[in-house]
């Protein structure tokens, strides 16, 4: 048995979700000169990367590509919501921006995980704050980290 990643069976199941107001992109719809656009969710590529943490785990004292493992990663997205403007805005904007992102981590919590039983998709952290698109404007946003384990036995 050799490892075999579910990653574009997770991003497409997360790019099929539905959310009222937002657009949602996979993996294979990012490209270099794409622009940010307000009410979107991505892979977010820049910082650190799209795919963060990755780790192998051998299920047993077995190791090399026959042996069971468990496979875990963090992805990395990012919602941009609003252009950041004029500041009198602020508290509309931003209870826009916290009523969205629940809507999307309730989205999120209700996909059924690819490969029910061999992934797990556990939401690690949501920060909500200025986040850049691609091109270095600014908007009212949220980054979220999707913890991902992979059972490879």
């Amino acid at each position: 048995m050799t490892a075999t990643l579910y990653l574009q069976s997770i991003t497409n199941a997360i790019a099929a979700i539905s959310v009222s107001g937002v657009t949602i992109k996979d993996s294979d719809e990012i490209v270099a000169s794409w622009v940010g656009t307000p009410n979107i969710l991505y892979p977010n590529p820049n910082d650190d990367g799209f795919i963060t943490n990755f780790r192998i785990q051998f299920d047993s004292v077995m190791q090399g590509t026959d042996a069971p493992m468990t496979i875990g990663y963090t992805l990395n997205y990012r919602f941009l919501g609003t252009q950041i403007g004029d500041m009198a805005t602020f508290p509309v904007e931003y209870a826009n921006i916290v009523s969205k992102v629940a809507a999307i981590v309730n989205a999120l919590v209700a996909v059924p995980a690819p490969y029910s039983g061999r992934v797990e998709l556990i939401i690690g952290g949501v920060t909500i704050g200025a986040k850049a698109d691609p091109s270095g404007n600014m908007y009212h946003g949220a980054d979220f980290t999707l913890n991902i384990t992979e059972m490879q036995n």
